[in-house]
């Protein structure tokens, strides 16, 4: 009877050792003390498969010291292998492991498996099977949240000699099919450096295209010749590769019609504007859409450009920007819109017989076409349009009932080959200079985009010196188009918790969701609407999130880089406010008659004004994408200074009028067009 205790407490451990090796059997150890008896194995020759398993192999070795060898050869489909390939390169026993297909683009699916210890990435295509590696990278803790421009601020690579992953299987792809990045290089006359590593962390971050805006005709290069230089500087390479596209070009009717060709001998091809024939240019017109003869060589002159542009997918060409409509007889009548589409039918009935394949697309919504068309019968089932809101105002989204959508419904309706919604979320022309993730916009949106099917999304970076600045909500763009069931707040936790590192991460993933929940103040910061409240709003952040986490990052050197360029520009926003409250000062003392007290405050603030502009020159001079140096004695200082001279001026002619404002940014709902006119 006594040996019953010591059988059941045998029993016991032989159950405890089974279920500690069945713990043990879920993972698998990839390397361990810079060493790896794993290969990586493409299953094809494909070239994106094979770029995807490059990707692996360089970013395993950065983690861990590790070396794991590609095969390039079919593998033995046992051993320690990481297979990668895409869907239909996989034998049926190995397939049946794998995950259900999400419904989408661009999936992928990942199984880790310890018996056999194998780790399978296969593709639906081939940007799929990269997603796929990147995701697994992601899981190790690797990030690229922005493009390697600033040499002081690497990509996110963890350093591990031990390399361990669990059992387990996952999957995604996006509803939304094209995701295409215009980057800050990608504009005018390229930066060819930069605009290779924008496409490199375009494509890690789930886009799949890259949007070019080219340069006008004056720059002498026509669009064939540009193109031809992003071949030579490797960009179309780059692309293939990666199994990205090109949309394109743009504004660039003045390049497919120039002037200098066409004006002398046809002068009734150009637009009519104050009843004479002007130039295609920004004080002049738009070409004459009405006249056949004009159409015909436009057509003409877009299908030869387009045959040489192999890697143009969504040959995407516009109005040039800013400029009116033709005025002629002929034109007013039949409407702005109503010819333009009418165009566009004419070159895709012509470019599909020569190739077929390329999606023709136009503007919407923007000068010189904002209202929609009429002749709705007219519209080619195969145009796509894309539509732009230039100036918006992102504390509400496309499906708030607070959003006044019907432009937006009226050009989807009639996009009827698919509709590409431009989003400003990483630009810092239109919107504010110091700025807080667009979150709340980013879930509204996107909750539109799959409510109504729309399949294309355009994120627009501009201006070049605000990368960092605005890098953030590209980022978060990027992802939570490709992943629509990410949430993009819980994403800012994430980015701040491994750029950051974990002491100040958490303090600034607060910060950032605190702006992002109240993005009014980005706005009134930019505008002059700043307020008592926001100034001490201002002055709490930095005690509570700014100084504290630039104390956790003083000793770590890249982490303090990092850190400091928030504490930079939460300084620019506490000035900039300061400035505001100068102005609101002064107009208020001129309007109750108090000019001499007026004057003294001027002088006051003509010192702080001087400070904020002299912060604005230092952020720009940094390089680290802050600011832009180009816009600081423009459009910035037009904004932040030139109120001075006006009230100079008023205070001398003892005017207690206060000059008329634009109305707080939550109260705009401009339309492209409008800001244009």
């Amino acid at each position: 009877m006594k040996r019953e205790p010591i059988l059941w407490a045998m029993a016991g451990c032989i159950i405890l050792i089974c279920a500690a090796r069945q713990v043990l059997s879920q993972e698998i150890i990839l390397t361990e003390k810079g060493t790896s008896s794993w290969t990586v194995s493409p299953l094809s020759e494909d070239e994106q498969v094979l770029f995807a398993s490059a990707e692996l192999s360089r970013y395993l070795q950065q983690i861990s010291g590790a070396s794991l060898p590609v095969n390039p050869a079919r593998p033995a489909l046992s051993g320690k292998s990481v297979l990668i390939g895409l869907k239909n390169d996989i034998p049926a026993h190995l397939s049946a492991k794998l995950p259900e297909p999400k419904p989408g683009y661009n999936g992928y699916r990942i199984v880790v498996s310890a018996d056999p210890e194998q780790i399978l990435i296969i593709g639906d295509d081939g940007p799929g099977v990269i997603y796929g590696v990147y995701a697994l990278l992601e899981k190790l803790g690797c990030r690229w949240f922005y493009p390697q421009q600033d040499p002081a601020d690497r990509e996110v690579i963890p350093s591990q000699e031990r390399i361990v992953l669990k059992e387990e299987a996952w999957g995604e792809a996006s509803p939304i099919r094209y995701r295409i990045a215009n980057g800050t290089a990608w504009f005018f006359n390229f930066d060819f450096s930069h605009a290779l590593k924008q496409l490199d962390w375009a494509m890690k971050n789930r886009y799949n295209g890259m949007g070019w805006q080219a340069a006008a005709s004056n720059s002498l290069r026509s669009l064939t010749m540009q193109y031809r230089d992003m071949e030579d500087a490797g960009l179309m390479d780059a692309l293939r590769k990666r199994g990205m596209f090109l949309h394109g070009p743009g504004h660039g009717f003045d390049q497919l019609l120039p002037t200098d060709d066409y004006f002398a001998d046809h002068p009734e091809w150009f637009g009519m504007r104050e009843g004479k024939r002007v130039p295609q240019q920004f004080t002049g017109a738009q070409f004459c859409w009405s006249n056949p003869g004009a159409r015909r060589q436009f057509v003409r002159n877009a299908v030869d450009f387009v045959q040489e542009a192999k890697e143009m997918l969504i040959f995407s060409v516009s109005p040039f920007d800013g400029g009116m409509a033709c005025t002629c007889p002929e034109c007013t009548k039949a409407g702005s819109s109503n010819l333009l589409l009418q165009l566009m039918s004419e070159l895709i009935d012509t470019l599909a017989t020569v190739r077929p394949e390329v999606l023709v697309e136009t503007l919407g919504g923007y000068n010189p076409v904002k209202e929609p068309p009429t002749d709705k019968e007219a519209i080619h089932p195969h145009l796509r349009i894309i539509w732009a809101q230039w100036g918006r105002f992102h504390g509400v989204g496309y499906s708030d009932p607070a959003y006044d959508s019907s432009n937006l419904d009226a050009w989807r309706e009639a996009a009827r080959g698919g509709l590409t919604v431009c989003q400003y979320y990483p630009d810092n022309f239109a919107e504010p200079w110091v700025m807080g993730p667009f979150t709340v916009a980013m879930e509204s949106d996107r909750d539109y985009f799959l409510k109504n099917r729309i399949d294309a999304v355009y994120m627009l970076m501009w201006a070049p010196g605000y990368w960092w600045n605005h890098g953030l909500n590209a980022y978060l763009g990027g992802r939570v188009f490709y992943d629509t069931q990410l949430d993009p707040f819980v994403e800012i936790e994430d980015y701040a918790t491994h750029y950051f590192g974990a002491e100040a991460g958490p303090l600034l993933a607060a910060y950032y969701q605190g702006w992002a929940r109240n993005i009014g103040l980005s706005y009134r910061i930019r505008s002059g609407h700043a307020t008592d409240q926001d100034r001490a709003q201002l002055a709490l952040e930095r005690r509570q999130f700014i100084d504290p986490a630039v104390k956790a990052a003083e000793n770590k050197p890249l982490l303090a880089h990092r850190v400091g360029k928030v504490a930079k520009l939460h300084s620019l926003a506490e000035k900039i406010a300061e400035t505001h409250a100068y102005k609101q000062r002064i107009r208020e003392l001129r309007k109750n008659g108090s000019f001499g007290q007026a004057a003294a405050l001027l002088e006051e603030a003509r010192r702080k004004v001087h400070d904020t502009m002299y912060l604005f020159y230092v952020l720009g001079g940094l390089n680290q994408g802050l600011m832009d140096s180009n816009e600081v004695p423009s459009f910035i200082k037009m904004t932040v200074q030139d109120w001075l001279e006006e009230e100079e001026t008023l205070i001398g002619s003892k005017s207690r009028n206060i000059p008329g404002e634009a109305p707080p940014p939550s109260e705009t709902n401009m339309l492209p067009a409008e800001v244009t006119q």
